[in-house]
């Protein structure tokens, strides 16, 4: 298998495609990186290959959920040829050399290995499911000699049955031809179908009976509730028509009446009903960079996307393999698919807030200028990011910290809370004032005569080994979710000015975000910009309502390096350490950052 799995030989082949085997069965490579390098790499397949074999890919499966291994290894070679025809064939004899060997494949026997899917189907064609009622090869025997040529088959496939008779197909056609939704509603209708399902609405779907043709024949779900009756439930909780809305209810509970399953019907409507738009609730890209352990410029990014403005249920990409000079490739990368979708949902451009990008980083990356990250770097039409979107920073050592620590978790949400409502007020620290960070540190939870605790903070650049960023390490502890600095260094007395007019001049807390995306654009079209605060912010924004599960197979990290909790009671805690194991899986990375990690 060296030349689909790029390049390797012996045991790491096997134990590589062992490896997919395995997370085709939970499909969990859909979402993780299986290895140091993504599946698609060790398969030897291009990137933009791989990019449009995965949403294929997670579709047909969702579509079929009942494949076993042997469907779903085939499913993937069948996706893979849409995208590259060459390569079909070859990954498909591949693979299926190590499923006849593996211990299970007794399991096999009174099947037929399906043969490949013709040349001529193209991306948006549904993959056929075929019947397998002859026996398989004799083990071994791909090994020893070619394989076996595909079975031909005599009769069309038979499919899974359809949720609906024929006549039930008619009548709900014939009730969809009567609603008529525009591009803007049929933008709406789609986010919130697919934010329910789990997955995208498969084409470009015009019409509500467009898009209940497009999901009639996937499976039913784990309620059994089929994919086209959530589609016809929500053409009804939209419809201007109250009657066709109605009529669509009625046909809705009636078959769910006539197959059992109302109650979960009725479940679904209850979720449904409680279910509110979220205006704090952003489209955003966030991406997660995590340093090699072994002191190299090596590093592991992943990200997730969350598309919908308003509900918050982020996607999860696949993690890549790359150094910090190359960082902006696969920012671009992630940016590109988050464009993609960002573009088939709805957006009010009036109320709506620019996508976030947010980097959640470890401590000593926090400096890093990743606003300044570039699209098209290696063209003519480089621009920095910053100025395009609302670029901002989060604390991955905090997020690892919410499972195992409920103290620096209450903390966080409370002051949170305080930031939004009852506005920021600003604390600051600076090493020329020649207090030390213990005793400034006992400041942080200040209440003089009953006011308000510090909801924000400003600081000098926390640069590696600085007293800086041991501040920011005992701000972070106490919960603040917004700190701001200038990365080229000390928080002098006009930098401290600028951040306390940006902070008292925004009309809401939450415009925050918006009001640093335009002072980095105003600084990027200045021909003195480098001058400016705006080329150089740092901007902290870290929403505890708004996480990702970025553990990676470490207990809770300990980089605050012995440094206390300090209560309001002036009680020290350590942290609370846990001894069970992340059960996100990934790449194995240590939490702690070597010293080729520091930020520029």
């Amino acid at each position: 298998m060296a030349n689909a799995a790029g390049g390797l030989h012996g045991r790491e082949q096997e134990e590589f495609v062992s490896i997919l085997v395995g997370e085709l069965v939970h499909c969990r490579f859909l979402d993780e990186s299986s290895s140091r390098r993504t599946v698609g790499e060790h398969l030897g397949l291009p990137p933009e290959v791989w990019e449009g074999t995965l949403p294929a890919f997670r579709v047909e499966l969702a579509r079929h959920v009942s494949l076993d291994l042997i469907d779903r290894v085939y499913t993937l070679c069948t996706v893979v040829g849409w995208y590259d025809e060459a390569r079909r064939e070859s990954l498909w004899r591949q693979l299926q050399a190590f499923l006849t060997e593996r211990p299970e494949a007794e399991e096999d026997q009174g099947r037929t290995w399906p043969a490949i899917a013709s040349p001529a189907v193209d991306s948006g064609t549904r993959l056929s499911r075929s019947s397998h009622n002859a026996r398989p090869p004799a083990r071994g025997a791909a090994r020893s000699g070619p394989l076996p040529p595909a079975p031909v088959v005599a009769s069309a496939a038979p499919q899974l049955p359809s949720p609906f008779t024929a006549d039930e197909y008619r009548r709900v056609e014939s009730l969809l031809r009567l609603d008529q939704h525009g591009p803007q509603e049929m933008h709406e209708l789609q986010d919130n179908i697919a934010f329910e399902l789990g997955f995208p609405v498969p084409g470009a779907p015009s019409t509500p009976l467009d898009l209940f043709a497009a999901l009639v024949d996937f499976n039913s779900s784990a309620d059994h509730i089929p994919p086209s009756v959530v589609a016809l439930e929500w053409v009804a909780a939209l419809a201007v028509d109250k009657t066709i809305a109605r009529q669509c209810r009625q046909w809705a509970e009636r078959w769910a009446r006539e197959h059992d399953c109302l109650p979960a019907l009725q479940r679904r409507r209850h979720a449904r009903e409680q279910r509110h738009d979220n205006p704090q609730v952003p489209r955003a890209l966030l991406i997660m960079v995590e340093p090699a352990e072994d002191g190299s410029d090596d590093v592991t990014v992943r990200y997730w996307i969350n598309d919908l403005a308003g509900h918050w249920a982020p996607r999860a990409g696949e993690a890549t393999e790359t150094r910090m000079n190359s960082l902006g490739d696969a920012v671009e990368r992630a940016l590109a698919e988050g464009e993609r979708l960002w573009a088939t949902s709805r957006a009010d451009p009036v109320d709506q807030l620019p996508p976030f990008v947010e980097f959640i980083l470890p401590y000593l990356l926090l400096n890093h200028d990743v606003a300044r990250l570039e699209i098209g770097a290696n063209g003519p039409e480089a621009a920095a990011i910053g100025p395009r979107y609302c670029v901002h920073l989060r604390s991955l050592e905090r997020l690892r910290r919410v499972p195992h620590d409920p103290f620096i978790t209450n903390r966080w949400h409370q002051r949170w809370q305080e930031l939004h409502q009852q506005g920021t007020r600003l604390h600051h620290w600076t090493h020329d004032a020649g207090i030390t960070v213990e005793h400034w540190s006992r400041s942080l939870t200040h209440r003089q005569h009953g006011s308000a605790q510090y909801t924000a903070l400003a600081l000098d650049a926390p640069r590696r080994g600085s007293d800086a960023l041991t501040a920011l390490k005992r701000a972070i502890a106490e919960g603040f979710g917004l700190v701001l600095w200038d990365r080229r260094g000390k928080l002098e007395p006009r930098i401290r000015e600028t951040l306390t007019e940006l902070l008292n001049g925004s009309p809401t807390t939450h415009d925050l975000p918006r009001r640093v995306q335009e002072m980095r654009a105003r600084a990027e079209a200045d021909a003195d910009g480098d001058v400016f605060l705006g080329r150089h912010v740092a901007f902290l924004w870290d929403d505890p309502e708004r996480i990702v599960d970025c553990q990676s197979g470490h207990p809770a990290p300990d980089d605050a390096a012995g440094l206390p909790y300090i209560e309001p009671s002036g009680i020290s805690l350590r942290p609370v350490m846990s001894d069970s194991p992340s059960v996100s899986p990934g790449p194995s990375r240590s939490p702690r950052s070597s010293p080729r990690e520091e930020a520029p």
